[in-house]
């Protein structure tokens, strides 16, 4: 079972921030899996520096659901620089 973070940051242009992996194609959201012994809101934002290079901080958490069939927990918040 895979349990992680995916973070939307939009910045005040209400641009969002996408990556894109040097062999992939496809753009998406920061995002990655749950360390031991750390929160989803950590994880979030870790997930941001690692991948951009950007400290974030929370400011508003758009959902936060437990998908049944996988039993994956998923936090999407809007983040700012």
């Amino acid at each position: 079972m895979w349990v992680g973070s995916a973070a939307v940051c939009v910045n005040d242009k209400k641009q969002i921030l996408m990556i894109q992996g040097k062999d992939l194609v496809e753009w998406a959201v920061p995002s990655g899996g749950l360390e031991e012994n750390e929160s989803l809101e950590d994880c979030c934002v870790r997930e941001v520096k690692e991948e951009t290079g950007y400290d974030v901080q929370i400011i508003k958490n758009s959902s936060l659901r437990k998908e049944k069939q996988w039993e994956e927990l998923i936090i999407k918040p809007t983040i700012s620089k």
